[in-house]
């Protein structure tokens, strides 16, 4: 999501990662960009607070077809409202969110909804689109479901 959105005109201030080679690809690809890691220990301090868009990739595997589907109930998808704890705090313009296609089927669509829902209690218009990644010069398919916000 970085890449296209600073060809768009966008400046990434900072990221929240803790996986090793997703740490080491973004440390080489932006220099001088701090990783706040863990998204459950974020201090108070620094440039993401006063960011106009926020981005959130939240981890899938709770939620693909191709995992155990625990949903929302599972310890790593539910990080997504962890993030929006965050966006309560800071109330960001924009919010874009990405995942699998299984996030629409997780617990029969409840937990889609429960997200749209949360993401509407906080004030924000919510439009989702599911677009696949080979439509877009990459050579395979990749689906991804993403979720833009905006507050008011």
């Amino acid at each position: 999501m970085d890449i296209g959105l600073e060809r768009a005109g966008w400046r990434t201030v900072s990221f929240s990662e803790i996986e090793p080679y997703a740490c080491a690809v973004l440390a080489e690809r932006w220099p001088g960009v701090p990783n706040l890691g863990d998204i459950t220990k974020i201090g108070s301090d620094g440039d993401w607070q006063r960011a106009t868009l926020w981005t959130g990739g939240f981890p899938c595997q709770d939620l693909s077809v191709a995992g155990k589907r625990a949903g929302f109930d599972g310890e790593r998808s539910v990080l997504a409202f962890t993030f929006l704890d965050l966006v309560e705090q800071r109330r960001p313009r924009w919010i874009v969110l990405e995942n699998v296609p299984g996030l629409f089927s997780s617990n029969n669509g409840a937990d889609f909804g429960r997200l749209l829902n949360e993401m509407e209690q906080l004030g924000y218009g919510v439009a989702w689109r599911t677009l696949d990644a080979r439509y877009f010069g990459v050579p395979q398919r990749r689906r991804r479901v993403f979720i833009v916000a905006s507050l008011g």
